[in-house]
């Protein structure tokens, strides 16, 4: 090995604080992008697999009346349709334990297990459901704590009837239960005879569409089965879409997965600038070596090739700890996320494209960030190198320096004014730390404020629901007697009766698309109704004295080209249809459950249009305790009561606002415990850059240390010097990223807002988060300060004379 490589070694060694934090600093940007490309990359890829794997269906059609099989052979004649399976699904009040409350579950019934055809559900544990037993669904018997053998008890013509649970199955598209998903149990067409539905009657069809898919298709094939029913005099609850190649959970990974990736690019790059201020700093400190090499003979090429290969050593290190921690974190958080949505993942996997993207960058950022001060560093003469060694040769007093000087002077005590000076004498340090520094407040900021306007728009949308609860009725209902039982109830403030109808939006006869391909219903709201009054983007709400108006959703109308004051038809199927003016646009922040959309217009027009007045599908409640659990309990009375009177709750439209909420928040909780983690390991990240820049400063002071104590400075004033200059950055860093993030959070909440859930969030700029930035990037100085000050007290005045 030649003198020069030695050397290499030497100084990776001999200084293996600053090294260990070089590759620490490297290694948490490659960890960063490793973890969540991994993640990114491995969540989309497993899930799109997994739904590909259970034959989807493409459109899911809910009936509020149960068909024949001759019904369902008509229907597989549609032009368009590929096949139909016919299947059940129902709402069932439920109990784990003969004295527990009663809770609302979802019942399914597939007429032959061991042949199905699509939406595929495959048994985990135990045995198909059978005589006298049950199904549970996995999920919920993991949220609901329910086992194998377990009894549950289910609500039969008002009494209660035990059944066992003997198999755990796996459901592809239910809803988890931490957003809003109820328990799900499975039962043969013997066992959902019992609960009063005749085999070979069937409440739900699972539809594909012949190839090639599109959800055009899709929604014209429904469109038209939904018009064929009506005809026959089945109506319709919902009509849900799912494409065949990509997981309905989409939406809850694809709303951040661009933020995530700008964050650990973000990290990267701070990363970079720490390893370019390393390099900086040992190039400085070493220039009278640098200097000695050139006077003996050494080329630029080698003085180049000496210190590139010092940054290589760095990036290689950091790849060796960055890649399996960043593998690991990948596949636990894969695993985790995926588990919500009930798909296994049990192998660990490594993400070719992250550890791609990691050998790339542990080799090419650190490169980059070297080349710089290493050409600098290369073509310096020798008499410029030998002229820079001694005490105080690396401070230049210029404009900024002497303007600094008087504002210590005058404004700052001495030591403040002394650290001051000390942390201006590098400035092109000072401004890589600071950038560190500030991009750490920067992301912390943002988040925070992400997470902020998240909650604001959250507590928007619910003061735009007047309602505590929603009961929909699985028929219609008389309007006064619903709303008189609503009000009998204890705890209930106020009732209102809603009246719906499925409908079909035409223009010129041609049939339309709605937004989300749920299918449209035109919903009576009575006049000056306070329950709802959702978002409205153009136009207006609905107002007294309105007759054939409606308020519709504004992606319903941008998809089909409709605007404020254009008239459209509303086909009603056997009640006949109408023209409607459209007087406002509104959009939904979240949903509560999977419900049509809504056409809203007053009640008064929708019993006039349809000639039902006086009756009820939906029942809003304004209940006396706004808390959570309080109105759960209001909600679960009502729904006893309704279903005591022989009136059958409908799951779909049945909610509680509050619950409705939790749910939201819990979608976007886990993607906010992300961003935290994320903020952290950038707050990391900058401590140790402010770390390795102070510790390189007490390295070159170290001279100028042992003249202090010459003079008879004292350890704590020697270590004070250094933490306020640590502390100063911080302050600094502080004053620039409040302006900076304030800047940066309003596009980014409005992006993750926009592919979250198609709106802008109401902004919120976090206030108090400045404070506590301002708190944790003090105490981040102090704490990543205290190491290098300490090892200035430590330097004695024969070790400072006999430095070189």
């Amino acid at each position: 090995m030649s003198v020069i490589w030695h050397k290499v070694w030497y100084d990776l060694w001999s200084h293996k604080g600053r090294t260990l934090l070089a590759i620490l600093s490297i290694a948490a940007g490659l960890f960063a992008v490793g973890g969540i490309f991994g993640l990114v990359d491995q969540l989309l890829s497993t899930m799109d697999a997994a739904h590909r794997s259970v034959a989807p269906s493409h459109v899911s059609i809910i009936l509020r009346d149960f068909v024949t099989e001759d019904v369902v052979d008509e229907l597989k004649e549609t032009p368009g349709v590929a096949g139909i399976a016919a299947v059940n699904q129902l709402s069932v009040r439920y109990r784990t334990s003969p004295d527990g409350d009663w809770d609302l579950g979802t019942l399914m019934m597939r007429p032959n297990y061991d042949n199905q055809t699509y939406d595929l559900v495959s048994l985990k544990e135990g045995a198909w459901p059978s005589a006298g037993q049950i199904g549970i669904e996995r999920l919920s018997s993991q949220y609901f704590d329910v086992a194998l053998g377990d009894q549950v008890e289910f609500e039969i013509d008002g009494e209660p009837v035990a059944l066992e649970v003997g198999g755990k199955i796996r459901h592809p598209f239910v809803q988890p239960p931490p957003f809003g998903g109820q328990a799900n149990f499975f039962t043969d067409a013997a066992g959902l005879a019992e609960f009063g539905v005749p085999e070979g009657r069937f409440g739900q069809l699972l539809v594909q569409v012949e190839q090639p898919y599109s959800l055009a298709r899709s929604q014209d094939v429904a469109g038209e089965i939904r018009s064929q029913l009506a005809d026959q005099g089945y109506s319709v609850v919902v009509s849900l879409y799912q494409d065949p190649d990509k997981h309905w959970g989409r939406q809850f990974v694809e709303g951040v997965n661009l933020i995530l990736m700008i964050m650990a690019v973000v990290s990267l790059f701070m990363s970079v600038v720490l390893v370019l201020s390393t390099l900086t700093s040992l190039i400085t400190q070493q220039t009278d070596q640098i200097g000695v090499i050139k006077a003996i003979g050494g080329q630029q090429g080698i003085i180049f090739r000496l210190y590139l290969a010092v940054a290589l050593f760095y990036g290689l290190a950091a790849l060796l700890i960055a890649v399996p921690a960043g593998a690991a974190f990948a596949y636990f958080m894969s695993r985790w996320y995926l588990n919500l949505f009930n798909i296994d993942y049990q192998t660990f996997q490594v993400s070719r494209l992250a550890v791609g993207l990691q050998v790339l960058m542990a080799f090419l950022a650190p490169t980059l960030a070297a080349l710089g001060p290493v050409l600098k560093g290369s073509r310096i003469s020798v008499r410029e190198a030998i002229a820079s060694y001694g005490l105080g040769g690396d401070y230049r007093a210029g404009g900024l320096d002497r303007l600094v000087d008087r504002f210590g002077e005058r404004y700052l005590s001495t030591p403040f004014a002394t650290a001051l000076g000390n942390m201006f004498r590098h400035k092109e340090r000072l401004a890589l730390t600071l950038l560190v520094l500030t991009m750490a407040g920067v992301m912390f900021l943002v988040i925070t404020s992400l997470i902020s306007s998240t909650l604001y728009t959250l507590d928007n949308e619910d003061a735009r629901r007047g309602y505590d609860v929603r009961i929909g009725f699985a028929g219609e209902q008389d309007a006064t007697e619903a709303v008189a039982l609503a009000e009998d109830t204890g705890s209930v403030a106020e009732a209102e009766a809603w009246f719906t109808h499925n409908a079909t939006i035409l223009r010129e006869g041609e049939r339309l698309e709605d937004s989300a391909g749920l299918g449209a219903q035109l919903t009576g709201i009575p006049e000056g109704s306070e329950m709802v009054r959702p978002l409205v983007m153009e136009g207006r709400w609905l107002a007294p004295g309105d007759g054939q108006v409606v308020v519709m959703s504004q992606d319903t109308a941008e998809k089909n080209g409709i605007a404020v004051g254009d008239t459209i038809t509303l086909d009603l199927g056997n009640l006949g249809d109408a023209a409607w003016e459209v007087v406002g646009t509104y959009r939904v922040v979240y949903g509560g459950g999977f419900v049509t959309e809504a056409l809203y217009a007053p009640l008064s027009a929708v019993e006039e249009a349809t000639g039902r007045a006086g009756r009820a599908t939906r029942v809003m409640v304004r209940t006396t305790p706004k808390s959570l659990a309080a109105t759960t309990i209001v909600a679960d009375e009502l729904k006893a009561r309704f279903e005591e009177a022989g009136t059958k709750v409908d799951f779909y439209t049945t909610g509680v606002k509050l619950e409705e909420r939790e749910f939201a928040t819990n979608q976007f909780n886990t993607v906010v415990w992300m961003l935290v983690g994320l903020a952290a390991l950038v707050a990391t990240v900058g401590g140790i850059g402010l770390t390795g820049s102070l510790g390189i400063s007490v390295m070159e002071r170290t001279r100028e240390i042992g003249v202090m104590r010459a003079i008879g400075a004292g350890s704590g004033t020697i270590m004070g010097l250094f933490l306020m200059e640590g502390v100063l950055q911080g302050l600094i860093s502080w004053a620039l990223a409040v302006p900076i993030s304030f800047a940066v959070a309003r596009p980014l909440a409005q992006l993750l807002g926009q592919t979250m859930i198609d709106v802008d969030l109401d902004f919120a700029y976090n206030w108090p988060a400045v404070l506590i930035w301002l708190a944790l990037v003090v105490l981040i100085a102090v704490m990543f300060s205290t190491g290098p000050a300490r090892s200035a007290t430590r330097i004695s005045v024969r070790q400072s004379l006999a430095y070189a």
